[in-house]
């Protein structure tokens, strides 16, 4: 745990790939995330915006936002910045 009842980091396990993750798998980044609320995966390197709306609709149902940002990896990704 990040905090005593919130967030935790995942190590030794990378996201990184082509295919889905194994169902055992987004069974425990769930659980994880029922408990903590928040999960950090650190050292993932850069995940491609198309790795990430994978991974995401694996874990539920995504919904995207009718704003679109010019420089976001994915048209389903929010992108948030302070930049142009």
């Amino acid at each position: 745990p990040i905090l005593p009842h919130f967030g935790a980091q995942v190590r030794g396990f990378s996201l990184d790939g082509d295919g889905p993750l194994p169902d055992e798998v987004i069974h425990q980044i769930k659980e994880d995330m029922r408990e903590f609320r928040v999960l950090l995966f650190k050292g993932q390197g850069q995940l491609s915006g198309e790795r990430q709306v994978q991974i995401s609709k694996q874990l539920g149902t995504i919904e995207s936002t009718f704003y679109k940002h010019p420089r976001s990896p994915h048209p389903d990704i929010f992108r948030v910045s302070n930049d142009e």
